[in-house]
């Protein structure tokens, strides 16, 4: 089944606030888990992290320079993703908590 293109757009929202696949598949339950995973835009931030840890665990054992240096540099880009979405999440955060201070 295809996803229709303002759910996917409703999916991908809900990932940049921190929602993971499986809690999406659960909301939008008419299509597959794996359906999502496949279609979404980006990885969830528990995605993001577990493949982070995946990439330093291989780190220690990588032997040739060019291969440590790749596995530095997909970390390093999942963790400036992490980082865009924290700050425009604490941002959403400080500008609901001035409106509810009130």
């Amino acid at each position: 089944m295809t996803i229709k293109s303002h759910e996917l757009k409703d999916m991908n929202d809900l990932l940049s606030k921190g929602k993971t696949i499986a809690e999406i598949a659960r909301k939008y339950s008419q299509y597959d888990y794996w359906e999502i995973y496949w279609k979404v835009n980006d990885r969830s931030f528990r995605g993001k992290k577990y493949v982070i840890t995946g990439r330093l665990k291989k780190l220690v054992t990588a032997q040739a320079k060019h291969d440590r240096e790749k596995l530095v540099e997909e970390a390093q880009t999942l963790l400036n993703e992490l980082y865009k979405s924290l700050k425009t999440n604490s941002k959403k955060l400080i500008d609901i908590d001035r409106v509810m201070r009130r």
